[in-house]
């Protein structure tokens, strides 16, 4: 049985054609319906959501979660919903007070929301099938979120001029303004279609056609005609678990991606006093220049570190024959503490206490590899007067606690028990 999206179908119920429903889906009789009014069967706590209720309509346009589109949103008389789905056959909605009326209850659907949606799962059929023709990958996954759409496709690489041959022929599906159909087929009818995948289901198998373009086991909501889908828009993809992940966009969304593309491109080149065909040159030669000062910069990093070091050691505390470096640095990371303790422990008979002031207290004590000196015992007969935790091996030790007001009192503490029990 063929039906147009856009034929309005109130007198008879889809069960008619052999599709069997506890609650009346009419968002597949029409999925332009934005509001209706029906009667409310229950209603229930929501057990899940304190201070919700779960309402159970006759008939409902609002679409449940599910086959990878989110749930519609709107109102049930005056309570506001939040949630839709479906179970048992059934169809929940979950609203934020209790309605004041159960029968003739007038409600409605959040249109922009379901639209936008509707563009986005009619794109996704469309550029899914251009890439089975095509490249004959196949579609795994889907998700349709909030800002953008992603497809998982069963290949391992694509070229730049592949991607654009598929967004190029799905617009092109676009254009011609292809009427899309409702089919639920008999068994020997589906056996006869083309499918670009198999059913989940084996009962009440609802496809969604683009005439003679896709066929597709789908139950979600569609525009009647590949037209209103206005433009689709491959905007990224990248590698993901052996497959391919492709990000795009549909009409509006669409739009609204290439309005804030184009702002920040005249942004770059306002900046940069440069024309639309010059901007990468610029950008290119800005990153040529940043990597090249970048380097001479780490260089200089580098140098100034090793006379640090040099200093830190020549006037280093000495006990007995061992020099004793003990510095407090202030807002400096764990990476830099680790870097002066490697450069530190290279000198002989040499060891460091180092600790940095930040939003906690840092601690890495180190010595050179000759000496005997267990510096992870150390290191945890002190760390608890900070509160902290940590450890290492006999040559580094590191660690972080909460208590920087005490961090003075561990480094003191540390180079008492030094001089007292660790060096003899």
């Amino acid at each position: 049985m063929k039906l147009y999206f856009s034929d309005i179908i109130i007198d008879s119920k889809l069960v008619k054609y052999g599709v069997k429903q506890l609650t009346r889906k009419l968002f597949w009789e029409d999925p332009y319906l934005a509001s209706f009014s029906t009667t409310i069967v229950s209603i229930n706590d929501d057990v899940e959501n304190a201070g919700s209720y779960l309402v159970e309509l006759a008939e409902t346009a609002f679409y449940p979660e599910g086959g990878g589109q989110p749930w519609d949103e709107g109102q049930i008389g005056d309570a506001n919903v939040t949630y839709v789905f479906e179970k048992n056959d059934k169809i929940y909605h979950r609203v934020d007070i209790l309605p004041t009326k159960k029968e003739q209850v007038e409600c409605k659907i959040n249109w922009e929301r379901r639209f936008d949606f509707m563009q986005q799962h009619l794109g996704q059929h469309i550029l899914s099938s251009r890439f089975h023709k095509l490249f004959n990958a196949r579609t795994i996954g889907f998700h349709l979120g909030k800002d953008t759409v992603t497809i998982d496709l069963l290949k391992d690489s694509f070229t730049v001029e592949e991607f654009q041959r598929v967004e190029e022929e799905a617009n092109h599906i676009i254009h011609l303004n292809l009427p899309v159909f409702s089919l639920y087929p008999s068994d020997e009818e589906l056996d006869s279609l083309p499918l670009r995948k198999a059913p989940k289901v084996e009962d009440n198998i609802r496809l969604v056609e683009v005439k003679n373009t896709d066929y597709s086991p789908c139950g979600g909501t569609h525009p009647s005609r590949t037209g209103e889908v206005g433009i689709i828009k491959i905007r990224k993809w990248e590698k993901m678990r052996g497959n391919v992940r492709v990000e795009f966009v549909c009409g509006l969304r669409a739009v609204m991606d290439s309005w804030g593309k184009y702002q920040q491109f005249n942004s770059i080149t306002n900046l940069l006093s440069v024309g639309d065909t010059e901007a990468f040159e610029a950008v290119e030669k800005i990153h040529a220049d940043n990597k090249r000062m970048n380097k001479q910069l780490n260089q200089l990093k580098k140098s100034l570190l090793e006379y640090q070091i040099k200093d830190y050691y020549s006037s280093a505390d000495k006990i007995k024959d061992y020099s004793l470096v003990v510095k407090v640095f202030d807002n400096v990371d764990m990476k830099y503490l680790q870097q002066v303790a490697s450069l530190l422990n290279q000198y002989p008979k040499t060891i460091a206490l180092l600790a940095a002031r930040n939003d906690k207290a840092q601690v890495v004590f180190t010595r050179s590899k000759e000496l005997k000196i267990d510096i992870n015992q150390l290191f945890k007969e002190v760390i608890s007067l900070i509160d902290g935790k940590g450890g290492g091996s006999e040559v580094t030790a590191q660690g972080g606690g909460s208590n920087i007001s005490n961090l003075e009192g561990l480094m003191d503490a540390a180079v008492l028990k030094l001089k007292h029990e660790y060096i003899k």
